[in-house]
């Protein structure tokens, strides 16, 4: 039966089934009791889905459409899609062949994933199998339809049909098709059922499939009472010679085959047409005669208008054999037409092609070579090649009979690399089949020249007779170009095959042939690479002809005994000796021949024995033996892979030891002895195990491996796990794969298993990579809590097994997936979970969403990777769409980083105002998609783009982007700029990364680029960072002039295509090299320059040299730091040195900031003498080899310090220093003391910083750590300013009684620690904290200290109160400044808030200078009828607040007050007050006046000092200012003394007439 007839029974048996109302109904198929458990069964034709895409959309057309009318119709299409959802049914789909989605996206018709109770039945020709696009993982079942089952019982049916009264019989018949070779037209029914018919009415034919179809359609033209004539002899094609109703009607003919090849090859390829489309080939009478005829059948669509009614051909066939005669017969060259883009067009067309055969051999030969491009050659040469080296055992099971059967074993292939390879081979057999059917064809038809070209024959065993014939034929005709001869039996003599050899020697890629004398004399220095020698053969005789193969990659010996050494070509790639002889020795010389070789080479043993050498004794055999191990140990073979089949002890032991780099044993017996010197192959990385193995697993693995793969067998559940055990000791990452491996059920018991389980969560296994292929529960169950550390899991019925446990895995950090997910997704992550991948499949809308909230869940990045995954269509209503969308916005997914490679505009609709925080686009498209909705990522910070754009970039980029980086591909001038300009809108600082990114070359002219420089220099860049890996002249023109802030160059190439334009970057800031610099430095820099790092690579000493004084240029500070710089030895003479040396000594290098990471001796003394100002050290080593040259550099004011450093500090250290610090590492307690006494050295203050700093524990005895505190304490260390942020107890005492002049302290916990010690320094003039500080202050301050200083922190009241105490029991005046200080709230009581106020009242503060910097309401109450001394007040904000209390603080002397005031004056001010200072700010006039009016209330002198203080100008009237003056000038000012420092005519006029007693001018300018 035919696929539709299959479907319809199909069809049959269910209603039969499920309907029981025929009992006498005979079922097609035995197992028919299976379609009782569907509910529903939709039978759908594909050639009548034209236009449709959706297979609900085709059951509502052809089905509910057909049954119902009005409301019932309506009712029954809103029922469906629960039917559908809920019921299990069964779709059948017919001629997917015949079907091509509008859109071109889909090869299938759309589906629902989540319709998990629907089976689909699809049929179609083999070639539809070929698209790519058709995955694997989506086909559970392939099945083959043949042809007829019982051709003997279909042929009696047909003749007993149509006996007409002569007795015929079956026998006759077939020997009438036997007399006329036509047995291979009898596997199709169409066919059958023709010859049937024509022998029963005696009609002579030759066999042509032509002339059968030509036959068929004279006899349907009979039948419409075609007028009746003949062709003329020898003016027609010979097919249609003998018709007798054709040639009268040739322009219906001709008609109906223009119209043929319209609908077989245009765009909208269809077997179904309208009437309207037929009437632009055919008149009204003629489309009447045909379907009289019955050569075109009408189909009426219940409610359709009649011209729209549907139209097909009797038959495809028919139809693709009158789209030949079309090709053939017309005066045009219609070749041209057809389109090459798909490489399996040419098999498409298959059927066509064999009928051109027969009509125009030449015109089809054209016609091949037009639709066969280099691709689709290519893929046949690999599958023919992988064929050949009979890659994959079950190869041999593909036939050559029929075309579907390939088909079956291809699907078969679950690996991604054995699917496209079987793919390729099946193209071959396909291709082959057509070109022997259009031979064939074209002998039946008559004609003379059989000119297909062919380069590729395959001789296989199952190749027919008749098939044979014609591929000898058209190996004839094509001897001098072949390109594959595969000869796999005697089919062709040896003479024809020398002349092949012969003729195609220049051309021949790939032979399998039974070697001979004469064969092997005839491939000498042929171009074969790939030669599978068949039978046994003297191979030393071939020695020097494979020698001469200077093209051979694969050789393939088999039967055959090695004696002597065997030369192979350099080119060599592939060996497969099966069942042959050799010696030990000789197999070990082969070894060491093969590792000579300076390419990875694989190597096959096929059952090899071995057996000694003839004529060797006992003795000198196994002397020989050992010299040949000790050879092959001196060897090193780990570009050897070797393939073992049916190893022994022997081979094995001859292996022990050796550099073997990749080992394939394919059976359990193999490995078994192999175990025992598998850990002694010390280069081993990649072992391949098949079979199926039980017990505990006892290999024992070399610890170089990297992967070992389980590829096709079973294993036991004890072998599994310590199998796992034995991979988790090694102490590097390491693949597991378990590719077909089946978990074998045994008979441990609860307790083994249990101990198992215990065993394996003992072990850390997150080092174990583990791809699963084939999983089961039993299989997840092991691994529930073990540690894993990255899966892989092949398919979705492998994920929704292991979803159960993929929580427990508490070290699993990468999940791979593959396959389609529907629903939503239930996949239960771990905490631990770092990246989830989906390389290969599809998901819906609702697994997507539902994943990508699931990973928003976890509290630390994470990747989520989108390869090669396509968002299924679905049937969600919009609603639910909707609730997904919802549910997805109220997700925090900044967590999430996302990568798309094949994008769609449904899946970024998903992401639409989404949270992601980074997205990877890996190709342009997906970014174009993607255009549309990135500006609505309102948390994206990071977009990474691949490929290649041109045009304006019309990203629009969110406001929260922090970098966008181009990695791999190009882009235009124009898409660069308007990027930058994109860019720089942005208002915050924004990294662009161009990566590996060519800037492409185009056709826009001048003005164009002119116009985007223009445009670009219109724009502020400052806030760009720009990162150029390949850089380009064009690129950095276009930079030429613009405001770029930062610019990183990759390579030193980059920086010197850079230099030309660097200068006119007018807002540069910081420059980044990368790369090796060698010669003067010619770099031009910019006078914004502030930073040059010098990173990864090395330089020269004239470059550094140059380059440090074209820094010391620059009239402003400038950082040059060296990170893993280092200095290039060079051939530079002495003198040469000198004269670097005395030019960089000449110059001012102390606006330089520098800093080295990994320095040398020739670094620090091109340096020594210098006059570099600040010099950062990254490490001790560092530190230690500039030690000798730090009191050379007589500028240098700063000395930074990183690293650890013990014993006595020897850093001698120059006169100039000014700061000293120590940064993130340690120091002993040594090396501190001795660091502080080199410190107090100096004559002047010096700081020394101590940040992230421990203090080493050391073995340094009682007696001298006395030492030290001895020497440090006859030290006068009072010009230090000690930091110190995280100190110790260790490190307090050691400044016990010290006398450091000033102390500070980074944190609460620092200063709680010095406590202790810090009455002990008596030189103590000053200390700052920073922190929170609550409770009572404990501080025992030293009688010495001047100033204590509270920086950025907090304090409570409490805390401030008793510290203000403390203070005001120093006998001398002494500062406190609260900077940035928040008075902390707290639970304090009223009543304890009261006795603070009595404490702090009842002490004299007079001596007490406070400063504050951010006050509050709180912090002043607890100053009101204080006795404070001085106050400074930083703001005008801290001023208003204080102004409530001011007039109660009876003992201020002093008020200090920065900040800008203006209003009138409202400050109450205590009769105390002597000197009120304004400083660094403004004022009003109105201020200004009721200020001095406010201070002569005053009954005493007083000062008022206006520092750098501004008049504000205001709109204050004139009537106003001349108000003020009259107020002002009411008042008795004389008691008020005026400084000013910074005057203005304004503010003199203020004073004009006043009674000011006494005046000082602080300049000239305000004197005058």
């Amino acid at each position: 039966m035919g696929k539709t007839t299959f479907l319809t029974k199909l069809a049959l048996d269910w209603c039969d089934a499920v309907s029981e109302h025929n009992p006498d109904y005979s079922a097609t198929f035995s197992d028919v009791d299976t379609l009782k458990e569907f509910r529903f069964l939709f039978q759908i034709s594909l050639r009548d889905a034209k236009g449709d895409r959706e297979v609900i959309e085709m059951i509502k057309t052809q089905i509910i459409d057909m049954i119902y009318t009005g409301n019932k119709r309506e009712e029954t299409v809103k029922l469906l899609p629960y039917i559908l959802e809920r019921e299990k049914y069964i779709v059948t789909m017919d001629g997917l062949n015949e079907w091509v989605d509008r859109l071109s996206k889909c090869v299938l018709p759309l589906h629902p994933q989540f319709h998990t109770e629907c089976v689909s039945v699809i049929t179609s020709r083999p070639w539809k199998m070929a698209d790519e696009r058709i995955k694997d993982s989506e086909i559970d079942s392939l099945i083959e339809i043949e042809g007829i089952i019982d051709s003997e019982d279909l042929a009696n049916k047909l003749i007993n049909s149509l006996q007409t009264g002569d007795v015929k019989i079956h026998a006759e018949f077939i020997k009438h098709v036997n007399e006329r070779q036509l047995m291979n037209l009898l596997t199709s029914p169409w066919l059958q059922t023709l010859l049937v018919n024509l022998w029963m009415n005696k009609i002579k034919f030759c066999g042509s499939l032509c002339e059968i179809n030509c036959i068929l359609l004279d006899i349907l033209f009979n039948y419409a009472h075609g007028k009746k004539g003949y062709f003329e002899k020898g003016n027609s094609f010979r097919c249609l010679s003998n018709t007798r109703y054709i040639q009268p009607q040739i322009d219906i003919f001709d008609a109906l085959a223009n119209a043929a090849f319209y609908f077989t090859f245009s765009s909208s390829k269809s077997l179904v047409f309208t009437e309207r489309e037929l009437f632009n080939f055919l008149s009204e009478d003629q489309l009447e005669f045909c379907l009289h005829a019955g050569v075109l059948t009408k189909r009426l669509i219940f409610k359709v208008a009649d011209q729209d009614a549907q139209f097909s051909f009797i038959h495809e066939t028919v139809q693709e054999c009158m789209a030949a005669f079309h090709i053939a017969n017309s005066k045009q060259d219609l070749i041209q037409q057809f389109r090459t883009g798909c490489k399996h067009n040419v098999l498409e067309m298959s059927q066509t092609i064999i009928y051109l055969c027969g009509l125009d051999c030449q015109r089809a030969n054209k016609l091949i070579n037009c639709l066969v491009d280099d691709e689709f050659l290519k893929d046949i040469s690999h599958g023919l090649s992988m064929y050949i080296q009979t890659y994959h055992t079950d190869f041999h099971n593909f036939t050559f009979q029929d075309d579907i059967r390939t088909y079956k074993n291809v699907l078969k292939s679950k690996h991604d690399e054995i699917k496209d390879t079987k793919r390729c081979f099946a193209l071959s057999v396909l291709f082959q089949r057509m070109i022997i059917a259009g031979c064939i064809e074209a002998k039946a038809s008559g004609e003379k020249e059989i000119c297909l070209n062919c380069r590729d024959f395959t001789f296989n065993q199952n190749l027919i007779e008749s098939d044979s014939n014609a591929l000898k034929l058209l190996l004839s005709y094509n001897s001098s170009n072949v390109r594959s001869l595969i000869l796999e039996s005697k089919f062709l003599p040896i003479s024809e095959i020398l002349t092949v050899l012969h003729q195609s020697k220049h051309c021949l890629t790939r032979v399998k042939v039974t070697m001979t004398a004469e064969i092997i004399k005839a491939i000498h220095h042929t171009s074969i690479q790939e030669l599978n020698c068949i039978g046994n053969f003297d191979v030393s005789s071939c020695s020097c002809v494979l020698s001469s193969l200077s093209q051979l990659t694969y050789l393939r010996i088999e039967n055959t005994r090695f004696v002597h050494d065997i030369v192979l070509p350099e080119t060599i790639q592939l060996i497969d000796f099966s069942k042959c002889e050799c010696s030990s020795a000789w197999l070990c010389s082969f070894l060491i021949t093969l590792s000579s070789l300076d390419h990875p080479v694989r190597y096959r043993l096929g059952g090899v024995v071995f057996k000694s050498s003839e004529g060797t004794p006992g003795d000198e055999s196994q002397k020989l033996i050992s010299d040949m191990r000790s050879q092959i140990l001196s060897n090193e073979l780990s570009n050897i892979e070797l393939l073992v089949e049916n190893g022994s002890k022997e081979l094995f032991e001859l292996l022990r030891d050796t550099s073997i780099g990749i080992l394939k044993l394919i059976t359990a017996d193999c490995a078994s002895l192999a175990s025992e010197i598998l850990h002694t192959l010390n280069r081993l990385t990649e072992l391949y195990l098949w079979g199926t193995y039980s017990g505990r697993c006892d290999l024992k693995l070399p610890a170089s491996l990297q992967c070992i793969s389980l590829m096709e067998g079973g294993c036991s559940s004890e072998w599994l796990c310590s199998f796992l055990i034995t991979l988790s000791s090694l102490d590097h990452p390491v693949e597991c794969k378990l590719w077909d491996v089946v978990l074998q059920s045994s008979d441990e018991s609860h307790t083994h298993i249990s101990d198992l389980r215990s065993e394996i969560l003992s072990h850390n296994m997150s080092n174990i990579e583990l791809l699963v292929e084939n999983g089961s529960q039993e299989l997840f169950e092991l691994l529930r809590d073990t540690s894993i550390g990255i899966l892989n899991l092949i398919t979705a019925d492998c994920a929704s097994l292991a979803s159960e446990i993929l929580h427990t895995l508490n070290r699993l950090t990468k999940l791979y997936l593959l396959g389609t997910y529907s629903g939503r997704c239930d996949l239960r992550l771990p905490a631990s979970l770092q990246c989830i991948s989906l390389i290969e499949g599809g998901c819906s809308s609702e697994w997507l969403c539902s994943l990508l909230i699931t990973l928003s869940s976890l509290d630390h990045p994470v990747e989520c990777e989108l390869w090669d995954v396509v968002l299924q269509s679905s049937d969600e209503s919009h609603t639910h769409i909707s609730d997904l969308r919802s549910e997805i916005l109220s997700h925090n997914m900044s967590n999430t980083d996302l990568l798309v490679e094949n994008g769609s505009k449904e899946l970024f609709e998903l992401l639409r105002d989404t949270s992601i925080g980074i997205l990877n686009l890996i190709t342009a498209d997906c970014a174009s998609l993607a255009s549309e909705i990135l500006h609505t990522l309102n948390r994206l910070t990071e977009l990474y783009l691949w490929g290649t754009y041109s045009g304006r970039c019309d990203l629009k980029l969110p406001a929260s982007l922090q970098c966008i980086s181009l990695i791999e591909g190009g882009c235009s001038s124009e898409w660069l700029c308007s990027l930058l300009i994109t860019l720089s809108s942005l208002d915050h600082p924004v990294e662009c990364k161009l990566w590996d990114v060519v800037l492409q070359s185009s056709d826009e002219s001048h003005t164009h680029i002119s116009d985007l420089r223009s445009e670009i220099l219109s724009h502020n860049m400052s806030n760009i960072e720009l990162l150029v890996e390949n850089g380009s002249q064009e690129l950095f023109e276009l930079l030429r002039d613009t405001s770029i802030g930062i610019l990183k160059l990759w390579t030193a190439d980059c920086a010197s295509l850079a230099s030309e334009i660097l200068h006119t970057l007018n807002r540069l800031t910081e420059l980044y090299l990368w790369g090796t610099y060698t010669g003067r430095c010619d770099l031009r820099l910019p006078a914004s320059l502030q930073c040059l790092s010098v990173t990864d690579g090395g330089c020269s000493s004239e470059w550094l040299c140059s380059l440090l004084i074209t820094l010391s240029s620059l009239d402003h500070p400038v950082e040059c730091r060296l990170w893993d710089v280092v200095l290039q030895s060079s051939d530079e003479s002495h003198t040469h040195i000198s004269d670097l040396r005395s030019q960089i000594l000449s110059k001012e290098l102390s606006n330089i900031e520098l800093l080295v990471k990994n320095g040398s001796q020739e670094l620090f003394e091109l340096l020594r003498d210098t006059s570099i100002g600040i010099l950062k050290l990254w490490t001790a080593d560092c530190a230690s080899l500039a030690s000798e040259i730090l009191h050379t550099l007589n500028r240098l004011t700063k000395l930074y310090l990183w690293g650890t450093y013990t014993g006595r500090c020897d850093l001698r250290l120059p006169a100039s220093l000014q700061c000293l610090s120590v940064t993130d590492g340690g120091c002993s307690s040594e090396w501190l003391c001795s660091l502080l006494i080199t410190l107090s050295s100096l004559d002047h203050p010096v700081e020394c910083k101590l940040w992230d700093v421990v203090l080493q524990s050391s073995d340094e005895s009682h007696t001298h750590i006395s030492d030290l505190r001895s020497e440090i304490l006859s030290h006068n260390m009072s010009n230090i300013e000690l930091l110190v942020e995280n100190g110790s107890q260790e490190l307090f005492e050691l400044l016990r009684d010290t006398s450091i002049g000033i102390l500070k302290l980074w944190t609460a916990d620092c200063a709680s620690l010095a406590s202790e010690i810090l009455h002990t320094l008596n030189r103590l003039t000053e200390l700052y904290l920073w922190g929170t500080y609550t409770g009572r202050c404990d501080l025992r301050l030293p009688a010495s200290l001047q100033c204590l200083s509270v920086t950025d922190g907090g304090c409570s009241s409490e805390w401030l109160c008793s510290l203000l105490i403390t203070l005001s029991s120093l006998d001398h005046p002494v500062e406190c400044r609260l900077w940035d200080v928040v008075l902390q709230s707290s639970d304090e009581s009223h009543t304890h808030i009261s006795d603070l106020r009595s404490q702090i009242l009842s002490k004299e503060l007079s001596n007490i200078e406070l400063l504050v910097k951010n006050g509050s309401q709180e912090l002043f109450e607890l100053l009101r009828d204080t006795s404070i001394g001085i106050l400074k007040l930083w703001t005008a904000d801290c001023a208003s607040l204080a102004s409530e209390i001011l007039h109660t603080l009876n003992r201020l002397t002093k008020l200090y007050l920065w900040g800008t005031y203006t209003g009138r004056c409202d400050l109450r001010l205590p009769a105390s007050l002597q000197c009120l200072s304004v400083t660094d700010g403004g004022c009003s006039s109105e201020w200004l006046c009721s200020l001095l009016i406010t201070l002569s209330s005053l009954d005493h002198p007083v000062e008022c000092e206006l520092w750098d203080v501004v008049l504000q100008s205001s709109d204050e009237s004139h009537t106003h200012i001349s108000d003020l003056r009259s107020q002002i000038l009411s008042h008795d000012l004389s008691n008020i003394e005026l400084l000013v420092e910074n005057g203005s005519q304004e503010l003199f006029e203020l004073l004009r007439d006043t009674s000011i007693g006494i005046l000082k001018l602080r300049t000239a300018d305000c004197a005058s």
